[in-house]
């Protein structure tokens, strides 16, 4: 089984599909920033979410593989 290297950051966003596709932007953007660019990974991942209009996002940052 491969393993996965754990998130330094994990986020979870639950509201209305506007608010929430405009704070995970920024919000996966300033912990891009503060981690550095070019050492971490961020992934975002969206997904509906219970109620009709509302959407999940995850944001995950991990550190960059040794090349």
């Amino acid at each position: 089984m491969p393993t996965r290297t754990r998130p330094l950051v994990a986020v979870r966003l639950i509201g209305p599909t506007a608010t929430v596709t405009a704070h995970a932007a920024t919000i996966a953007a300033q912990l891009s920033a503060y981690y550095g660019r070019d050492r971490v990974t961020c992934r975002t991942s969206t997904r509906p979410a219970g109620y009709s209009g509302e959407s999940r996002t995850y944001i995950t940052i991990t550190r960059k593989e040794p090349r």
